[in-house]
């Protein structure tokens, strides 16, 4: 029973738990910058770090309310015009009576997220060459010697500055793929409104991952150490990723501070309020 519910327990939080918890920090990152900016002379700022998050956010919204048998109602990747600060959106509709459509919800909240990381991924791979294959071999390693979680968890902390410290990287690729994570990474993000939306689709998840985990413990304990060394390794990776993703939406959120501040001290949103009018 113990390895049933050790099982359950990882499955559910490698798999599911840490990307909501990590997508939650990067939308308080965001609004923390949102904050900060504000909504009249901020505005050229956010439109600067939405242009292109958004429609990757939205196209990752589309995807798995498809993949979750929802019906999308209506739907725009991008309106900069919009003064509510709503840059795009997906609107859509499911059949409650269907357990597929309600676990739907769940990929749905998911859905920036998968499509953000795996931007981020191919930003490392094609600018910050020789960072990623070599942390990918690491936190094979540790799941081949049966690493414990404080060796995954440093690992995942040590690909951050390895993405910058590679060897052969050229200074045109590392500020190129600055750049495209700076503009990314605060869209890489789940609401609060979206994980509320998201529980009765994660009950079912729920009962699915104790099912898996109940049909895992069945075989040889050499295939469940094997299979719970490959969801470490996946979480690992998802987390440096994150880290990465992270560090950029904090030097955002500072970049928002010191604007705050400055516009503060010289009053740049009554400025920019009468320009408007005038």
């Amino acid at each position: 029973m113990l390895n049933l519910l050790s099982c359950f327990f990882q499955i559910v939080f490698l798999t599911c738990l840490l990307p909501l918890v990590f997508g939650l920090a990067v939308w308080g990152c965001r609004q923390l910058f949102c904050l900060f900016v504000g909504d009249d002379s901020g505005r050229p700022l956010q439109i600067a770090f939405s242009a292109l998050s958004t429609p990757l956010r939205e196209v990752g919204h589309m995807i798995t309310a498809i993949i979750g048998l929802h019906r999308i109602e209506d739907m725009c990747l991008l309106n900069l015009h919009d003064m509510d600060g709503e840059f795009g959106y997906v609107e859509h509709s499911y059949n409650p009576r269907n357990p597929v459509a309600v676990l739907g919800n769940l990929l749905y909240a998911l859905g920036p997220v998968l499509t953000g990381l795996f931007a981020v991924l191919v930003i490392c791979l094609s600018c910050f060459r020789g960072a990623w294959l070599p942390f990918l071999e690491q936190v094979t390693l540790l799941g081949e010697g049966g690493a414990g979680f404080l060796d995954y968890a440093r690992t995942a902390l040590s690909f951050v500055p390895s993405i910058f410290a590679g060897a052969g990287i050229n200074l045109f690729a590392k500020i190129l793929g600055g750049a495209l994570l700076a503009t990314l990474c605060l869209g890489i993000h789940i609401t609060p409104g979206e994980i509320m939306d998201a529980v009765s689709g994660f009950l079912i998840y729920l009962i699915l991952a104790f099912l898996g985990a109940g049909v895992l413990i069945l075989f040889d304990e050499r295939v469940v150490r094997n299979a719970m060394a490959g969801l470490h390794t996946f979480a690992t990776s998802v987390v440096a990723l994150f880290l990465v993703v992270l560090v950029f939406a904090a030097g955002i959120v500072l970049l928002g501070f010191v604007f705050g501040i400055i516009r503060t001290l010289f009053n740049i949103d009554h400025v920019y309020v009468d320009e408007e009018e005038s």
